[in-house]
C-alpha cells in the first residue's frame, strides 16, 4: 500500500521528469514518469531486443534514457496518454514495479514483459483494436503484388481509407480467413465494396493458416522494401495500425493457402446506395453491415 500511495502521489503531482521510488528495496529500483504527453513508469532492463506491446490506453515499452544526470541507461516502461483514468492506472504501476518476494515478480517482469502484458491484456479484456497480424499480411501481399505492376500504389487501410489500396486506375479491397473451408467475408459499410471516383474494384481474398514455414509482418517488410517501397513510409504505416518495432505480433508467421480475385461488378453480390430506390439510402440509416458468401463468384487467382 505504501507503494501504491508513493505512485499516486508522484503521479498525481505531475512533476516533469523521473523521481525514484523511496518505498522500494535498493536493489529493485523503479521511477515515476511524468512527461508532457504520457506518465507511468519504468524500471531497469537489460535486454537488447525491441520490445512494444499496447493495451487500451497504455503501452509497455524498451528504451535508453538518461536518469537522474547518469550515463544513459536501459528501461522498461508502463505508460499512458489517458490522465482521466491516473487514479486506476496508477494500481497497475504499482503491480508493474512490485518486486515480490525476494526479486521474483521483477525477475519475471524483466525475463518476459511480453507474458506480463498478455496477462493483462487478457485482464481488461482485451481491449486492443489493432489489426490482426495476418490480416495486414494479406495486405502487404497485395500491394507487393500490385507494386509490380504500378510504383503509385498507395496503402489506405492504414490510416482508414474507404479501399485498402488505392491506384490511379483502379481500387483495391483485401480480406482474410484463417477458416479453411468457408468463403465468406464481412463487409463493414456500403462504401466499401463501390468506388465513387468510377474506377474499377477488385476485391483480393486470401485463405491464411498460422505456420512456421509462413511469413510475419517483418517478412513482408522486407520482402516489399526490397520491391521498391519505401522504408520510412512504411514503418510509419506499420506504427498508425499499431505495429511499431518490437510488436511481437511482427514475428508472427502465416502462410497463404489460396488467392483470389474478383471484380466487383454488377454480378457481384452487394449492397450500396444503388441498391435502394432512386439510389439513395433510407431515411435515418448511415451503415450497412453484411456478409458475402463468394461460393460460386466468378474469380482468377493472383
Amino acid at each position: 500500500m505504501e507503494l501504491l500511495k508513493e505512485i499516486r502521489e508522484n503521479l498525481a503531482a505531475g512533476v516533469r521528469g523521473a523521481r525514484k521510488l523511496q518505498s522500494l528495496p535498493t536493489e529493485y529500483p523503479a521511477w515515476t514518469i511524468c512527461g508532457s504527453d504520457e506518465y507511468g513508469i519504468a524500471v531497469p532492463y537489460s535486454c537488447e531486443e525491441p520490445f512494444c506491446e499496447t493495451f487500451a490506453s497504455c503501452e509497455v515499452r524498451a528504451a535508453e534514457i538518461q536518469i537522474d544526470g547518469s550515463d544513459s541507461e536501459r528501461y522498461l516502461f508502463l505508460v499512458s496518454t489517458d490522465r482521466s483514468l491516473r487514479y486506476e492506472f496508477s494500481a497497475i504501476c504499482a503491480e508493474f514495479a512490485d518486486p515480490g518476494e525476494g526479486g521474483s515478480r521483477r525477475r519475471e517482469l524483466q525475463e518476459s514483459p511480453l507474458q506480463w502484458w498478455e496477462n493483462w491484456r487478457e485482464l481488461l479484456g482485451n481491449a486492443i483494436s489493432d489489426k490482426e497480424p495476418y490480416s495486414v499480411i494479406a495486405e502487404m501481399m497485395a500491394l507487393d503484388s500490385l507494386i509490380s505492376q504500378d510504383t503509385e500504389v498507395t496503402w489506405e487501410s492504414v490510416h482508414g481509407g474507404s479501399h485498402d489500396i488505392e491506384s490511379p486506375d483502379a481500387s483495391y479491397e483485401v480480406k482474410s480467413t484463417l477458416r479453411k473451408y468457408e468463403t465468406t467475408v464481412s463487409v463493414s459499410s456500403h462504401h466499401q465494396l463501390k468506388d465513387d471516383h468510377g474506377r474499377p474494384l477488385m476485391l483480393y481474398f486470401c485463405r491464411m493458416e498460422q505456420s512456421v514455414h509462413g511469413v510475419s509482418i517483418n517478412d513482408m517488410a522486407e520482402q516489399l522494401v526490397r520491391d521498391g517501397y519505401e522504408k520510412d513510409l512504411l514503418e510509419k504505416q506499420l506504427w498508425q495500425i499499431g505495429y511499431k518495432p518490437g510488436t511481437s505480433g511482427r514475428n508472427r508467421k502465416y502462410k497463404c493457402l489460396e488467392k483470389r480475385k474478383y471484380t466487383v461488378d454488377g454480378s457481384f453480390p452487394q449492397i450500396t446506395a444503388d441498391s435502394f430506390r432512386n439510389g439513395e439510402m433510407p431515411k435515418g440509416i448511415i451503415k450497412i453491415e453484411y456478409t458475402v458468401d463468394l461460393d460460386g463468384v466468378d474469380y482468377s487467382d493472383w
